[in-house]
């Protein structure tokens, strides 16, 4: 982001581990204080409605309640403010929506999964405008796989053997899209 102009970076993640890659990674680009990553989660800010562009990447999945989390992120743009959101999503209409039985290709903490034009619905629900569908496509396991810097499962590994199109729960196998929203100005 720096990279492309911004003048101020700020990321939140509660994980300490993530923190330390963060800077470790930082100090190795020269210790630029132009970017900083908080370790919190996005309930624990207050309305900062501070941000030109807030960036909410593999999040949305992974929340109890996705509209308060679709509020939260509006909650900290300013007025005119774009959000970037990608997410995992299914195929289908604007009522269809996955909610998995325990696990999701053996991720364990998945709640829910809407299709891309359900999302976008959702955002519009929650105030946004100029709600766009900018990508949408099926993760391969050419992009999400194991390597020498990542050994552990992978994609290939969470995918029914017998049908790649489908998770070892039997689910559809993972998608992914990008939505881009604006805060309305007043």
């Amino acid at each position: 982001m720096l990279g492309e102009g911004a003048r101020l970076c700020i990321g939140i993640d509660p994980s300490h581990l993530f923190l330390l890659q963060f800077e470790a990674v930082r100090r190795l680009m020269g210790n630029d204080q132009r970017a900083h990553l908080l370790p919190l989660g996005i309930e624990q800010l207050p309305m900062l409605e501070a941000f030109d562009t807030v960036f909410s990447m593999g999040v949305l999945y992974h929340r109890r309640s996705p509209l308060d989390h679709l509020i939260q992120l509006k909650d900290q743009l300013v007025a005119g403010g774009e959000l970037i959101l990608e997410t995992l999503v299914i195929e289908g209409d604007e009522t269809s929506v996955l909610v998995p039985v325990d696990r999701y290709a053996q991720m364990r903490n998945v709640y829910f999964f809407p299709s891309a034009k359900a999302l976008k619905v959702w955002l519009e629900q929650v105030g946004f405008e100029e709600v766009r569908i900018v990508d949408e496509n099926t993760t391969s396991t050419e992009e999400q796989r194991t390597t020498s810097w990542m050994t552990h499962n992978s994609l290939p590994d969470y995918l029914d053997p017998q049908d790649p199109n489908k998770t070892v729960e039997g689910y559809p196998a993972p998608r992914r899209a990008i939505l881009v929203a604006k805060k309305p100005n007043a």
